[in-house]
């Protein structure tokens, strides 16, 4: 009787602590600083994305305004 009982409390009492652990884990990762964070940093890589693109859009035009005046 006691080697059923000893897994089912184990096994229960890891339920309820990962339970309690993904519940705080939630309440962090939804917080409004790490948001804010996130929200944040999306923006600053697509700032960063459209700067890319503009300048080797603009270096693609040079390059070929370039080879045309030496044609």
């Amino acid at each position: 009787m006691l080697e059923t009982l000893i897994p089912l409390v184990v096994n229960k009492s890891v339920e309820v602590v990962v339970g309690i652990l993904l519940e705080k884990f939630c309440k962090w990762v939804l917080s409004d600083a790490n948001i804010k964070s996130a929200n944040n940093f999306l923006k600053m890589q697509i700032l960063v994305l459209y700067l890319d693109w503009v300048l080797r859009k603009t270096s693609l035009k040079s390059l070929s305004e370039q080879s045309e005046e030496k044609d």
